[in-house]
């Protein structure tokens, strides 16, 4: 579960630290909407750790059905996230992307440092 916590900062950080260079950089509507996507990638990045981990070392159909459940609720929130940051404009929509997407970036870092060969 450490490493949950940790996932979880590093989806944070990298969300804040996307919204500080983009009000830094005057995009301030684009900043906001970063923090408003955060908290869908921290609670998308918490509902697919819990349901892997509770799969355990099974693959049943009736384990894969609950897996496959977990992902279409990810993308329905994130669908209705930036369905209601349409209207708000397209700074603001890219911003609410970025917040979203905090989740991947941390996954590409995870990658990237599994194919440098390093563990963890």
């Amino acid at each position: 579960m450490e490493n949950q916590w940790g996932r979880l900062r590093s989806v944070a950080l990298v969300g804040v630290g996307c919204a500080a260079l983009l009000f830094l950089t005057g995009l301030r509507g684009a900043a906001a909407g970063v923090l408003a996507g955060l908290p869908i990638s921290l609670v998308n990045h918490f509902m697919m750790h819990s349901a892997i981990q509770a799969l355990g070392g099974r693959m049943d159909e009736r384990a894969q059905y609950r897996v496959m459940q977990r992902v279409m609720l990810r993308l329905l929130l994130s669908v209705v996230i930036l369905a209601a940051a349409a209207p708000l404009g397209l700074e603001i929509l890219l911003g609410v992307l970025t917040g979203v997407l905090a989740e991947v970036v941390v996954y590409f870092g995870d990658a990237a440092r599994a194919a440098l060969g390093h563990k963890g």
